[in-house]
């Protein structure tokens, strides 16, 4: 199978794409919601999800769950599960174990600018070739030094443009990064030339979160990667609803608070 058939069950037709991300095991202790929002999954993509970004054993566990969405096996895990900040990654799954799990791509950490950015480089590299071995698309989570940083610089807009545009150049057919939600974020989908995905997004209410979204995509973001943000909301499925009318349909974020509490009665 072709690297541009298996996009396509990543990515809609139109670009774009919202993408529940249940690798919290590989990366915290904190996983409350994600084994429900599993079971939830076939209910997710009627109404919008395309794509799970996925540990191995909750693609071998959960494979019935998963059948009719794009699947994406992440391929490293933290050094150090109770250090919430993500110091470092390791390999756990390589481009072959994807193939066996029928998965429709793969994805790697990156933090360009740490002490161990030269090994996350040669990770990167290492997994492109097998990606492109087997007709895999790669995804690179590119942040820029680490996951969780003090420093703002971890958070300008100018420096994960950079981290973005690294990982373009060593393969990445994706990328997902950070936003800060400012008007400068234009810069880091202007700076790739692939597809630019916004991870996570901030703690906060509803409607601010809907508002970021909103941000991501005008900002020209391709869509979200979302863990805690669907998986703890209470009506997740209500949720991923409301982040695909904004991302597939262009609503704005009042039209997708409504189309939340529609579904969340």
């Amino acid at each position: 199978m072709s690297t541009s058939r298996r996009l396509s069950r990543i990515i809609g037709a139109d670009g774009r794409t919202v993408i529940l991300a249940l690798d919290a095991p590989n990366f915290m202790v904190d996983i409350a919601g994600v084994d429900a929002a599993v079971a939830a999954v076939p209910q997710m993509v009627a109404h919008g999800l395309n794509t799970v970004l996925v540990p191995k054993g909750i693609a071998m566990r959960a494979w019935p769950s998963l059948q009719g969405v794009g699947m994406v096996l992440r391929c490293d895990a933290v050094t150090d599960l109770y250090e919430g900040s993500v110091p470092g990654t390791f390999i756990v799954n390589d481009a072959l174990d994807a193939v066996r799990l029928g998965a429709d791509g793969v994805v790697i950490m990156a933090f360009p600018g740490s002490p161990d950015n030269v090994e996350f480089q040669l990770q990167t590299a290492e997994l492109y070739r097998d990606c492109r071995d087997y007709g895999l698309p790669l995804i690179v989570e590119a942040l820029p030094v680490t996951f969780v940083g003090k420093d703002p610089s971890h958070k300008d807009p100018k420096n994960v443009a950079g981290a973005v545009r690294m990982a373009a150049e060593f393969g990445a057919d994706i990328v997902k990064t950070r936003y800060s939600g400012e008007p400068e974020d234009k810069v880091i989908a202007a700076n790739a030339t692939v597809p630019v995905v916004a991870l996570g997004g901030p703690k906060t209410g509803l409607e601010g979160y809907l508002a970021f979204v909103r941000h991501c995509i005008d900002s020209g973001a391709a869509g979200v990667a979302v863990g805690r943000n669907i998986v703890q909301d209470p009506y997740p499925v209500a949720k991923v609803a409301a982040l695909s009318a904004i991302i597939h349909d262009e609503a704005s974020p009042e039209q997708a608070l409504a189309i939340y509490n529609d579904l969340a009665k």
